[in-house]
């Protein structure tokens, strides 16, 4: 009986002698300011255990290495008509359901009636349903309020397939160019024209891979083109990519005509009235919206010529090579009879088929008829 006595007390002793020592562990954690979390934490920096630390920590950083903020998350996305809401007030399935941002910017709620919603976060929103219902309806409401159905965004300009789509969370610039189909030939993909729900003027932004784009925004893409005519032998509208000068515009239009006058270019530059003089040697850079002229270097032959008509003038030409040029005289032409009109002038002056007179650009010949 004595034995057993003995073996209670030993028993007794450790106890206590365990409960000493969690005791001062415990005290020599807090005043080393290791709470156990922190604990668990460092232990997972090792690698020893806690997935679900190193899991957070991941989803951490890859929110932190994105550079694109969503504009629609969730307690700062900003409310407009069309928005469709979830509003749930916890415990009173009567004031809860689903609800629309009118075109006034409100929404019509059971009990309290119409909150403002437009322009307001939707964190504010709720509150102010809070606030609502605290004044004289339930003593400490809880409300919650959840986007089903932003409002769409649109898209236009040069795309291939204009119009409105439905907005998605994290919608980027280039995916919501993409679902309108992509640029077309002729667009500007360097800078584009935004304008934002509620606000007055649109405003020009660089095209970046990861721009946000906001529910009810308007995108549009620009048209970069240069616009060519006169003397080539396409004349029309053409892309201008980066970097584009006169030759290689010319060089989309297939070239000069066998009339083009290469000291007559001209440029008009966008939204100017004036055209200005272009040198073809410059080679100077073609902007977005030029249009660009060739002038004519041609002269014109008239009466008894085999071919009479409109000729390209090149340097130094005489009456005589000019009518050979139109297919010589025919048997009735009078070659005594000549007449020249210079380019600009209303009068005719009577010339020699033998004179040295060098013909000029947008000169008229005429061969009189011989009747005996």
């Amino acid at each position: 009986m004595s034995g057993n006595k003995s073996w209670w007390l030993a028993l007794a002793f450790c106890r206590v002698q365990l409960l000493v020592l969690g005791i001062l562990f415990t005290a020599l954690a807090l005043v080393s300011g290791i709470p156990s979390a922190a604990f668990a934490q460092s232990t997972a920096l090792r690698g020893e255990s806690s997935t679900s630390f190193q899991t957070n920590t991941w989803v951490l950083a890859s929110v932190a290495a994105d550079p694109v903020s969503d504009p629609a998350s969730a307690d700062e996305y900003v409310l407009s008509p069309n928005d469709k809401l979830k509003v749930t007030v916890f415990g009173e399935e009567d004031l809860s359901g689903e609800f629309v941002v009118d075109a006034t910017g409100n929404v019509s709620l059971p009990l309290i009636g119409e909150v403002r919603a437009a322009g307001i976060p939707l964190r504010v929103f709720q509150r102010n349903i809070e606030a609502r219902l605290r004044s004289g309806y339930l003593v400490d409401p809880r409300v919650s309020a959840e986007i089903l159905n932003f409002r769409p965004f649109y898209v236009l300009g040069e795309v291939k397939n204009p119009g409105e789509y439905p907005y998605t969370s994290g919608l980027t610039l280039l995916n919501a160019i993409a679902q309108a189909g992509g640029f077309t030939p002729l667009a500007n993909t360097l800078n584009i024209v935004i304008k934002r729900p509620g606000a007055d003027n649109e405003i020009s932004a660089v095209v970046q891979a990861g721009m946000p784009i906001s529910p009810g925004d308007t995108l549009r893409v620009e048209k970069a083109a240069v616009y060519i005519i006169g003397e080539v032998k396409r004349p029309g509208e053409y892309p201008i990519p980066p970097g584009l000068n006169l030759v290689t515009a010319v060089a989309q239009a297939e070239g000069y005509t066998e009339l083009a006058d290469l000291n007559k270019v001209f440029v008009k530059p966008a939204g100017s009235n004036n055209e200005v003089a272009l040198p073809v040697s410059t080679g100077a850079l073609v902007q977005p919206g030029d249009t660009l002229r060739v002038g004519r270097a041609s002269f014109f032959i008239l009466g008894e010529v085999n071919r009479p008509g409109e000729y390209p003038a090149p340097d130094n030409l005489t009456v005589n090579n000019a009518a050979a040029i139109a297919g010589g005289f025919t048997f009735r032409a009078d070659t005594k009879r000549i007449w020249l009109r210079r380019a600009g002038e209303l009068e005719e002056k009577r010339v020699k088929i033998t004179d040295s007179l060098v013909i000029r650009q947008g000169d008229t010949i005429r061969i009189a008829e011989r009747f005996f």
